[in-house]
């Protein structure tokens, strides 16, 4: 597969059953930002003359676990910053949209992060992930750069943002939530587990777990966690799969995913239905399903607002014209689009791209009351004309609440058709079921 984007060094694989490597990562970060300052106060520059070019930074996984996204994601991206110079800029300057590939690992977001902050001088970020996110959090606020996290499930952010860093795809809570929802609407009572050991897996599993049998009655007749990057995962996939369960629910990422699948199409286990998660939501995964005969497979996860919505109507052709394709479900690209979106129009209501300021104006230009804008030239108009403005994305609204979470999440039961992914229903959260605490 083609994929963009700017290759920034062989990242080390993370080792996810190492609990103090968020410390690690931290650490490293804070070293390298600090030669970063003093590099910057002997040159004399501030890094805040609100002139030249605006700079958007894109850190993101183009290879690594997330990299079968990445091709989609960066196009994604892409476009949105050319509909901004398209409608004259930000702040009537140019935008440049700089790009790091993280490697999908904390180490490769902390040193991707460096080089986007203390050499490229961006002054907002987007396209990051859950393990980066964490790895770069505290740093972000330290910095004051705006962030809007476009792939960030982790639980971590349920009730930690909302001042610089922002979500405009919903929680792992959510997607666990309606993870087991769609278990027991399909009237599965027992479950097995399969889980990777990753802060982005882990989480939605969890939820999933904890919903499931605490708030459901339902049984999880094995949790199996393994490693990323096992030799073999046969006896994982045994484990799970001959405990007796009426499905086995899998949280992995893409890499550990089809080796995973691979076993289990090896071994037979066919009449068993698969629960998976979004991670897995790619091409591949659907054609080793598709290829079994008697298989099936069900995620439970977000989806496009794709009906009567003019943002989506406007997006898709441009990004088809960009990439050859259109958009893929679940392949996360329109969330890479709102995010530059937002931030345009929040630099603009903002009337500057100070960072603090920035960030302050985010929920100003997301959320009601407003006059609902669906393209960054109809933002712009209604600025310009002193009114307030309601963004409303290609994915959904972007209403945030307080903690800078997305309110209103599309849900919907995916599954594979003709040998590819395609939405079966749209479905709304069950109100009944709640966070665990």
């Amino acid at each position: 597969m083609q994929r963009y984007g700017l290759a920034y060094g062989d990242w080390v694989r993370r080792d996810p059953s190492n609990r103090k490597r968020r410390h690690t990562v931290k650490r490293i970060l804070v070293a390298l930002l600090a030669v970063g300052l003093v590099a910057a106060a002997c040159s004399g520059d501030s890094g805040d003359a609100e002139e030249g070019p605006v700079k958007l930074g894109f850190l993101n996984g183009q290879s690594g676990d997330y990299g079968p996204w990445g091709h989609w994601a960066l196009a994604a991206a892409e476009v949105a910053v050319e509909e901004l110079n398209a409608g004259g800029g930000v702040l009537g300057r140019d935008v440049e949209l700089i790009v790091e590939d993280n490697g999908s690992t904390p180490e490769g977001a902390v040193s991707g992060f460096a080089e986007l902050t203390e050499v490229d001088g961006i002054h907002a970020l987007g396209g990051i992930e859950s393990d980066g996110m964490i790895a770069i959090f505290d740093t972000v606020h330290e910095l004051q750069i705006p962030t809007i996290c476009s792939t960030c499930g982790t639980t971590e952010l349920d009730n930690t943002g909302g001042d610089m860093v922002f979500r405009i795809i919903p929680s792992d809570t959510d997607n666990g939530i309606v993870g087991a929802q769609v278990a027991r609407d399909e009237g599965y009572r027992n479950v097995a587990m399969l889980v990777e050991l990753s802060e982005g897996t882990e989480s939605p599993a969890n939820v999933f777990k904890a919903v499931f049998t605490e708030q459901m009655g339902g049984s999880v007749t094995a949790d199996v966690r393994f490693n990323a990057g096992e030799t073999t995962y046969a006896a994982q996939v045994a484990q799970a799969f001959e405990s007796g369960p009426d499905a086995v629910y899998i949280a992995a990422g893409f890499e550990t995913g089809v080796p995973l699948l691979n076993e289990w199409q090896r071994r037979g286990y066919a009449d068993i239905p698969l629960i998976l998660t979004t991670d897995l939501l790619s091409p591949e995964i659907a054609e080793i399903i598709s290829g079994v005969e008697g298989a099936s497979a069900i995620v439970g996860a977000t989806a496009y607002d794709t009906v009567n919505n003019p943002a989506w109507d406007a997006y898709v052709p441009r990004f088809e014209e960009k990439i050859g394709d259109p958009p893929e479900i679940a392949f996360y690209d329109a969330w890479q689009y709102d995010q530059y979106i937002v931030l345009g129009l929040a630099m603009a209501k903002a009337g500057t791209t100070d960072g603090a300021a920035v960030a302050a104006a985010i929920p100003e230009i997301a959320n009601p009351p407003g006059v609902e804008v669906f393209t960054y030239a109809q933002g712009l108009a209604e600025l310009d004309a002193g009114n307030e403005i309601d963004y409303h994305g290609t994915t959904s609204n972007m209403n945030l609440n307080s903690v800078g979470n997305l309110l209103s999440p599309v849900m919907a039961v995916i599954h594979v058709q003709d040998g590819d992914w395609a939405v079966r229903e749209n479905i709304e959260l069950d109100p009944t079921l709640v966070k665990p605490s």
